[in-house]
């Protein structure tokens, strides 16, 4: 069973450090998670100029956010084996660069066809981002700071719709449509250029203490390389937990991706808001995500040191719980149209907060499981098949959302649908993700404490 690995024991956990670098180290990570979805909200910003200026449809804009979700899914089998095989930071410096020149090119292109390969670009550069931030976290976080760690970029990840909306609607309103992509990517281009220059590994880094070194690498006995092992996907795809892991965020990205392709057109359409008054409006619901996101982290971390628990057994029941709420949640949104009108709105942004708050907590821990159910040297290649499931929901639910709201002139259908598969996702996390998917013991590497058990059974 997946808890049944070794039991977390307060008393033989390092005690925490005067050192603080690790949490520099997050601070980076953060700001490219932040600069990362400025990226991908740009288009829901953008599409009623847009639409405006170009005559382009909600399917459309939906197929343009399933281009980027396809091939952001696609681009998840090399990331991972790469990362893995020669470590972040290369990685990561270049697929920005990459990002974003994708980005600006949005701002100067005129048609459809161009629009749909700035967005496959765009998709396919950004896919090794998560799985080496995941990467980072596990080389910089002992697990008992997993949580937080990961809950904290993706809060950041949020944090570009939910602080930011007002300033790209300001953008858009007094410059255009375009030169909000033409800004996302000269930023993004300097974010690559101070990343590159101070970003290290720990081992490289010689002003981390000797006592914050100890406390990282409490789980690590030293016998377990970051990069170099070589496993073929095959053995990943022949594993239960991994389709578990696949499926089940598949479910949660469904949902996810109807929101940041589509909540400021929701909006507008719904309720009539002038797009100038857009801004504060549509940050609200990604203020309850960056929320979810936080709060999880710290219960998950609290349940994680509680006797007869494990961290492992913290996060999926975390993933699960939230699943549930979410679904719940998500589909009472269509039922905002029962109150008066000065109430609809409201009480449809409130619900849409707290959705997303469900959903960020199941995003900051789904990242957090590759490092609970597989050997260190595999976490990014686990991280980056988990999302490849994720993302194929993503590339879905945009063009569906799309051609259902140009049918029908509503989203009832679509938050309807999207909540019975978020209960779907929950019922997948708890039946399938049992078992270790590799173990050091396959890998030919010692096991290091908290990894899976080298004696533990596989789901083959």
């Amino acid at each position: 069973m997946l808890g049944s690995s070794r039991s977390t024991d307060t008393a033989l956990l390092v005690p925490k450090p005067r050192g603080k670098v690790r949490w520099v180290v997050l601070g980076l990570l953060m700001l490219l998670a932040l600069i990362n979805n400025i990226d991908r909200l740009a288009l829901s910003v953008a599409a009623p100029g847009m639409q405006a200026d170009l005559g382009i449809t909600a399917t459309d804009i939906g197929l343009l956010g399933s281009a980027f979700a396809l091939f952001y899914a696609v681009g998840q089998l090399p990331s991972g084996y790469l990362i893995d095989r020669f470590g972040p930071r290369m990685m990561l410096g270049t697929a920005v660069i990459v990002w974003s020149a994708a980005t600006a090119a949005m701002g100067v292109l005129h048609n459809m066809a161009g629009f749909l390969g700035a967005r496959a670009m765009l998709g396919v550069a950004e896919a090794p981002s998560l799985p080496a931030t995941n990467k980072i976290v596990s080389q910089w976080f002992p697990k008992r700071e997993h949580g937080i760690a990961n809950a904290s970029w993706d809060a950041a990840l949020k944090a570009g719709p939910a602080f930011f909306t007002v300033l790209l609607v300001w953008i858009v309103a007094a410059f255009g449509w375009r030169s909000l992509f033409l800004i996302a990517g000269a930023a993004g281009i300097l974010f690559a250029i101070v990343f590159l220059i101070s970003y290290r590994n720990p081992e490289q880094v010689k002003r981390l203490s000797a006592e914050e070194r100890a406390y990282i690498q409490q789980d690590d006995d030293g016998g377990q390389q970051d990069t170099g092992v070589k496993i073929a996907w095959g053995r990943l795809f022949g594993r239960r937990s991994m389709w578990g892991m696949m499926l089940g965020y598949f479910c949660n990205m469904f949902g996810y991706q109807i929101f940041l392709t589509f909540l400021p057109l929701f909006i507008i359409d719904q309720f009539g808001i002038p797009f100038a008054s857009l801004g504060y409006i549509a940050s609200v619901p990604w203020i309850g995500a960056i929320i979810g996101d936080l709060a999880s982290g710290w219960i998950s971390g609290r349940l994680g040191v509680r006797p007869g628990w494990t961290t492992k057994r913290a996060k999926k029941v975390m993933i699960t719980t939230a699943l549930i709420l979410q679904a719940i949640v998500i589909a009472l949104i269509p039922f905002n149209a029962a109150f008066a009108p000065e109430l609809a709105l409201p009480i449809a942004i409130a619900l849409m907060a707290v959705a997303l708050g469900f959903n960020g907590a199941v995003v900051a821990h789904a990242w957090s499981m590759p490092a609970e159910v597989t050997a260190r040297p595999t976490t990014a290649s686990v991280a980056s098949v988990q999302n490849f499931g994720g993302f194929l929901g993503a590339t879905v639910s945009p063009l569906f959302a799309g051609v259902i709201v140009d049918a029908t002139g509503s989203f009832d259908i679509v938050f309807w649908t999207a909540a019975v598969i978020s209960l779907v996702g929950a019922a997948v996390y708890h039946l399938m993700v049992q078992k270790p998917i590799i173990t050091a013991e396959e890998l030919g590497l010692p096991a290091a404490p908290g990894d899976p058990s080298e004696k533990a059974q596989v789901d083959a």
